[in-house]
């Protein structure tokens, strides 16, 4: 079955039996106060931390029954914090995405080129292809990784708190391009900090102390009453637009 599912899954850490389903083309917000396992689980479903019980399956398989480079070209993850290569240019970076494509021996090809020419013009990181990886600000940086992760052109695609580091206009953009790739078949998990952002999802989860509270669209899950419980009582939500708006009283 597609898709990329979290069953009963039990640590590291905080996490406390999630249960937890992304599908093809669907953008699944992550929201939750710190310290919740909102990290730990993107880690366990992208494969890097093991749990002490449950499951990851992938597209009908367990997740660890692929190999490295199965998984890569399915499946890619962005942590919040690089690691960000030395010494490298912005478009060498940027190639080391085909590399689950290519694995030892294979040259690059006419697909992989325009792959990472793709990512790169969607990440708006064009521009500053031939600079150093470590010129560049810790926005531009994220968005370099971003499009590295892109040129693999994965089914699914989990991303930490990928607004950090970026300005506003780039955090729009960015939001308005994960709703873009999810139209078109790219399956989205991301974990965020501001429920503004994760209403443009179309799915919320919501952790607490390593459990799943809720899931479901941005209206169902982001009431008042959840948050507050999540964020203090000065937390107020009203719609805007027929979206949930989440701001602080006083």
């Amino acid at each position: 079955m597609a898709g990329l599912e979290a069953k009963g899954i039990v640590g590291p850490y905080a996490l406390k039996g999630v249960d937890l389903r992304l599908a093809p083309g669907e953008w699944l917000a992550l929201l939750g106060p710190n310290g919740s396992g909102k990290t730990t689980l993107l880690r366990v479903m992208a494969g890097l931390l093991r749990p002490r019980a449950g499951s990851v399956w992938l597209e009908g398989k367990p997740l660890w029954a692929y190999g490295t480079y199965q998984r890569g070209r399915l499946l890619a993850y962005l942590p919040q914090n690089g690691p960000y290569p030395e010494g490298l240019l912005v478009e060498e970076v940027v190639r080391l995405g085909r590399l689950p494509h290519l694995g030892l021996w294979r040259r690059e090809g006419k697909e992989d080129l325009k792959a990472v020419a793709w990512a790169m013009a969607v990440t708006g990181t064009e521009g500053f292809k031939g600079r150093l990886l470590s010129t560049l600000s810790g926005g531009e940086r994220q968005r370099v990784l971003l499009a590295r992760a892109l040129a693999a052109r994965p089914r699914y695609l989990l991303l930490d708190e990928p607004t950090t580091y970026l300005d506003l206009e780039h955090q729009y953009a960015l939001l308005l391009l994960l709703k873009d790739l999810a139209a078109q078949g790219l399956g989205i998990l991301s974990v965020l900090h501001d429920p503004n952002q994760a209403a443009l999802a179309h799915r919320v989860a919501v952790l607490k102390e390593g459990r799943l509270l809720a899931q479901g669209p941005p209206r169902a899950v982001l009431r008042e009453e959840l948050l507050t419980a999540l964020y203090g009582p000065r937390v107020r939500v009203t719609l805007l637009e027929g979206r949930p708006h989440v701001y602080l009283d006083g």
